[in-house]
C-alpha cells in the first residue's frame, strides 16, 4: 500500500512541474510552419525573409520566412508590413495569417506580407543601415611608423637604415595620405645612400567606381645627384576591381615636375601621370603593388618609370607587422654617372595605431 504522504509530495512535485513548463510555454512565442510543426522561442527580428528566433534546444535559429504560416509574440513589437506601415503590439495568429494587437485598435495581414519586425529598443532595418552608412562616411586617421637598421663592424664597417612615417584619413568616399621617408646608408665610409621625402596625396569618389585624385612629393637624393625634384598631379581614377579582398585603380592624368641637381641644372617641365594601384588580401597578409610611368611633354623620352611590390605580414601583436617588398626606379635621363635604374630591395618592422 502506497504511503499518502509520499503520493501527496509526488502530485505536488508533478504539479510544479508542469506550472513550471506551462508557464515556460506561455512566455514563449510561438512559430507554426507551413508543415505543421511548431517552434517555440522568442522572436528577436525579421528581415529580407528571415526569422532570428531565440530558442532553449538551439540557440539562435533563422527560419525562412516563406516556410511560416502563423506566429505570435507574448510581448509588443514593431512589425512593419511590405506597404511601409509600421505597427507597435502583440502578435496573434489570425486566418489571414497574423493580427497585430496595438492599443488603439488591430491590424490583421498576411504573414508572407510582413517586411521586418523588431523589438522595442532596437533599431529598425532603415535605422541601422543608415547608421552603418553613417559610419562608413566618417573619417578616420589610421597611422603607421617603419624602421629597418642593420649594419656590421670589424672587418668592414657597413650600416644601413630606413625610417618612414605614414597618416591616412580614410571614409568610404574619400583618402588622404601623408608620408614621410628617409633612408641612409654607408659601406666602409663611402656613402651609398641619402634619401628624403615627403608626399600628400589625395582621392575621392564621384561616382561608384570613378574617383578623381591630386598629389604631390618632394624629394631629395644625394646619391643621384638630386637637390630637389618636386612632382604634382592630378587627373582621375577607375576602380577597375573594387572588391573586399582585391582592388585595383587605374589612375590618367596630367603632371609637372620641377628638378634641380648638385651641379647647378634644372630641368620642368608638365607631362603626363600614369599609374596602376593594386591590393590584395591573403588570409595571412597583404600584398601591395603598383606602377607609375610620367613622361615629361617638353622630352618624351624623359620620363620615369616606378614599380613597387610589398606584402605585409601581421605578427602575434595585433600592432606590429613585417613588411618586405622590392623597389625599382628607372630614370631614362639620369645625372652623369648614375645609373638609370635603381632596386632597393627591403625588410621593415611596422608598428600601426589608430
Amino acid at each position: 500500500m502506497a504511503d499518502p504522504m509520499h503520493t501527496s509530495s509526488f502530485r505536488k512535485l508533478i504539479g510544479l512541474l508542469t506550472g513550471v513548463l506551462l508557464v515556460g510555454t506561455a512566455c514563449a512565442d510561438r512559430i507554426e510552419l507551413v508543415d505543421g510543426s511548431v517552434v517555440l522561442g522568442k522572436v528577436v527580428s525579421a528581415e529580407a525573409g528571415k526569422f532570428n528566433v531565440e530558442t532553449d534546444f538551439a540557440g539562435t535559429i533563422v527560419i525562412a520566412q516563406q516556410k511560416i504560416r502563423t506566429f505570435t509574440t507574448t510581448e509588443a513589437v514593431h512589425v512593419q508590413l511590405a506597404g511601409g506601415s509600421t505597427v507597435l503590439g502583440t502578435v496573434q495568429a489570425a486566418d489571414a495569417g497574423i493580427a497585430v494587437v496595438a492599443n488603439d485598435g488591430q491590424m490583421s495581414a498576411g504573414t508572407a506580407t510582413v517586411a521586418a519586425l523588431w523589438r522595442p529598443g532596437a533599431d529598425s532595418p532603415e535605422t541601422r543601415l543608415l547608421k552603418e552608412e553613417v559610419a562608413k562616411a566618417q573619417r578616420k586617421w589610421a597611422y603607421e611608423a617603419a624602421v629597418a637598421i642593420n649594419g656590421r663592424t670589424g672587418a668592414s664597417e657597413k650600416f644601413a637604415g630606413a625610417v618612414g612615417l605614414k597618416a591616412t584619413l580614410e571614409s568610404a568616399q574619400d583618402k588622404l595620405i601623408f608620408v614621410i621617408q628617409a633612408e641612409k646608408a654607408e659601406d666602409n665610409g663611402v656613402e651609398t645612400a641619402n634619401r628624403q621625402l615627403a608626399g600628400a596625396d589625395y582621392s575621392s569618389f564621384f561616382s561608384a567606381s570613378n574617383v578623381w585624385y591630386a598629389r604631390t612629393s618632394v624629394e631629395k637624393d644625394s646619391i643621384k645627384a638630386l637637390d630637389l625634384r618636386s612632382s604634382t598631379a592630378f587627373g582621375l581614377g577607375r576602380k577597375l576591381i573594387k572588391k573586399e579582398q582585391q582592388d585595383l585603380e587605374l589612375r590618367f592624368g596630367l603632371s609637372y615636375l620641377y628638378e634641380t641637381y648638385a651641379n647647378g641644372s634644372k630641368f620642368d617641365s608638365p607631362g603626363l601621370d600614369v599609374a596602376f594601384i593594386h591590393s590584395y588580401k591573403f588570409e595571412n597578409g597583404l600584398m601591395n603593388n603598383s606602377l607609375s610611368y610620367t613622361p615629361t611633354f617638353k622630352d618624351f623620352a624623359n620620363y620615369r618609370l616606378r614599380h613597387e611590390t610589398t606584402y605585409e605580414l601581421p605578427l602575434t601583436a595585433s600592432l606590429w607587422k613585417l613588411r618586405t617588398g622590392i623597389i625599382n626606379d628607372y630614370t631614362s635621363i639620369p645625372q652623369p654617372g648614375v645609373e638609370r635604374l635603381d632596386t632597393l630591395y627591403f625588410t621593415s618592422l611596422i608598428l600601426n595605431w589608430k
